[in-house]
């Protein structure tokens, strides 16, 4: 008897626990059935303006100790639910007009094997896009009405519907940098993303335009120098019509470039979206740019490392007290450069180097402080002269530089014009300074 009682009690458990993890148990001891939504309260329902309703779906559970009955329930829009909601929470909501919705069924019947139903809301996004801006609308649903139990506290739910013109754009904007070397495939394929913010369902397409004003703009803000891919340098896929199907939220733009008509040097090819034939769509204004930057770069192989001396390297902001520039080049990461932080200087600190000849294509290193990385570079700005008096914009490094302590970079091979003196500007460091620490550096050239 003992034992019978021990088993009896187990199995009881096993009953507790397997109801506790699927939720269908709630209220065991209370209600043999009790239905819920199993989304509650306020929900935002984020729609888009397609000529098309836009759906959502109402999630309706049964649960209690007779998981197997039979029952039903009314869903009902209440202009009450909606003004003691407001009361309650200090909202000034306004019900939705009911030409703005319509509810697939109003009674839901649960069948013996059914734990939950779904109901479909589908807003008329036309209509709620039309309303008044400035007013607050919202659907106020309940459950009410059923010979079973209804939980008071998951029986209200109060949809906020809010429509937007569908978009579409580019997933990269500003300047996107890209290289490829002169060794491999003589035809060199990258990719742009065309996409939208929600699941496709028609058939249209988007045409993609090249925009030298683009380019021209970019330069004389950032003062870069930045070349024009040349037309015979590459192809778009399409010839730049970007084709979408349903099902197909994002489409990628291809960009194929032959490195046979190029120079080494960095281009941009200025990329706009200009057209949609999807009548309900718009090009969102703030992403239909992209500057597609293509640096034709030589393969490191072909690099030779510069024999460097503290006599080609200067600094406007030496530290009296710490930190020579030999410091730089003896091999010793106990030793370090430090510009300067006892003394003040004008203008952004850098250290300079003076090369033997001219060259158009390099790559550099350094090593952080041995002891900690708080004044390891967070910004390098890099320029190249051919006098040390007019210099160009070469590059702008802020990702992937180390701010940990005795840590190397080392950097992408960069070309530009001829130069042979290069500037390694640091406005900011890792803990917000602007001054910095290298314990050594060296560069290769071609």
């Amino acid at each position: 008897m003992k034992n019978i009682l021990i088993i009896s009690f187990l199995f009881s458990l096993g009953i507790a626990f397997t109801a506790c993890e699927d939720n269908k148990g709630e209220f065991l001891s209370d209600y043999s059935t009790i239905l819920y939504f199993r989304n509650n309260g306020e929900i935002p329902v984020s729609l888009y303006k397609t000529g098309e309703d836009g759906d959502y779906q109402l999630v309706i559970s049964k649960s209690g100790s007779d998981l197997g009955s039979i029952t039903e329930v009314e869903i009902e829009v209440s202009d009450d639910v909606l003004v003691n909601y407001n009361a309650q929470n200090g909202t000034g909501y306004v019900k939705l007009p009911d030409n703005c919705y319509q509810i697939a069924e109003n009674r839901v019947e649960f069948g013996a094997d059914n734990l939950y139903k779904h109901v479909n809301v589908a807003f008329k996004t036309d209509i709620i896009f039309s309303l008044p801006a400035e007013v607050k609308y919202a659907l106020p649903v309940s459950l009410k009405n059923s010979k079973d139990s209804i939980n008071a506290t998951k029986s209200q739910m109060i949809l906020v519907p809010t429509v937007s013109i569908p978009s579409v754009y580019f997933s990269q904007t500003g300047y996107v940098s890209n290289s490829f070397t002169d060794e491999g495939v003589q035809q060199a394929k990258f990719t742009l993303p065309v996409t939208m913010p929600l699941t496709n369902k028609w058939t249209f397409d988007c045409k993609v335009e090249v925009d030298q004003a683009l380019l021209d703009e970019y330069n004389k803000k950032n003062d870069t120098n930045y070349s024009l891919l040349p037309k015979e340098a590459y192809i778009l896929s399409g010839d730049g019509v970007v084709g979408f199907t349903p099902d197909s939220s994002l489409v990628n733009l291809e960009i194929t470039v032959d490195r046979t008509a190029l120079e080494y040097g960095n281009y941009v090819l200025p990329l706009r979206l200009a057209h949609c034939t999807q009548e309900y769509f718009v090009i969102d204004p703030g992403k239909n740019a992209c500057l597609y930057g293509i640096s034709y770069v030589p393969d490191e192989s072909k690099l030779k490392k510069v024999e460097l001396t503290a006599g080609m390297l200067s600094s406007n902001a030496v530290e009296p007290s710490e930190g020579a520039l030999a410091n730089l080049l003896d091999g010793d990461v106990e030793t370090y450069f430090h510009s300067a932080w006892s003394v003040a200087v004008e203008g952004t600190h850098y250290l300079q180097v003076a090369l033997p000849a001219e060259i158009t294509a390099f790559n550099f290193y350094y090593t952080t402080r041995s002891a900690n990385g708080s004044a390891a570079p967070a910004k390098i700005i890099i320029e190249g002269s051919l006098d040390g008096v007019s210099f160009d914009q070469i590059s702008t490094l802020t990702d992937g530089l180390p701010t940990g302590g005795k840590e190397t970079y080392n950097s992408k091979i960069m070309v530009g014009k001829p130069f042979k003196i290069i500037r390694f500007s640091v406005p900011e460091n890792a803990t917000g300074g602007n001054y910095f620490v290298w314990s050594e550096f060296g560069m290769k050239v071609f």
